[in-house]
């Protein structure tokens, strides 16, 4: 069996000068190195009414892969996901999947019980909880009119 690289046809009248660039430039049959790589998972950050989450995608990737710290009010979350083929790059048609470390930080309020922090990983995904102060959290208070 063949295998033929399938690219549809998008509908810009300077594709074919595109394509004729990108043919010069890059071929697609000739694996490139991506080894010690940087790449960044894709993260969401909700507030809800007692706490933030923190959710990443980092399929691939198991707990001890992952590093999850907080300094100074600075939530960091870093980790590193390894290659799980041989360096025999001969055999690859084509490899797009990023390896390499991550580090992603974020600034947090002073509203976070930092030592209720917790994180968990399931089926790829990465959630942190950061729950808010009981201070934190707004009261409603009645106010009578006189």
């Amino acid at each position: 069996m063949t295998l033929i690289k399938w690219a549809p046809r998008p509908s810009n009248l300077l594709y074919n000068v595109d394509s004729m660039i990108s043919s010069i430039m890059n071929d697609d049959w000739n694996p490139k190195s991506i080894d010690n790589t940087t790449w960044n998972p894709a993260m969401d950050i909700e507030e809800k009414e007692k706490k933030y989450i923190i959710s990443a995608d980092i399929p691939g990737l198991s707990k001890k892969d992952v590093k999850i710290s907080m300094v100074d009010n600075v939530l960091s979350i870093s980790g590193e996901r390894k290659h799980d083929y041989d360096n025999n790059i001969e055999n690859y048609h084509y490899r797009e999947r990023t390896i390499g470390t991550f580090n992603r930080s974020f600034n947090l309020p002073d509203t976070i019980e930092e030592d209720k922090v917790t994180a968990s990983c399931k089926n790829g995904i990465l959630t942190v909880t950061l729950p808010k102060k009981e201070t934190a959290l707004p009261k409603e208070r009645e106010i009578t009119v006189n």
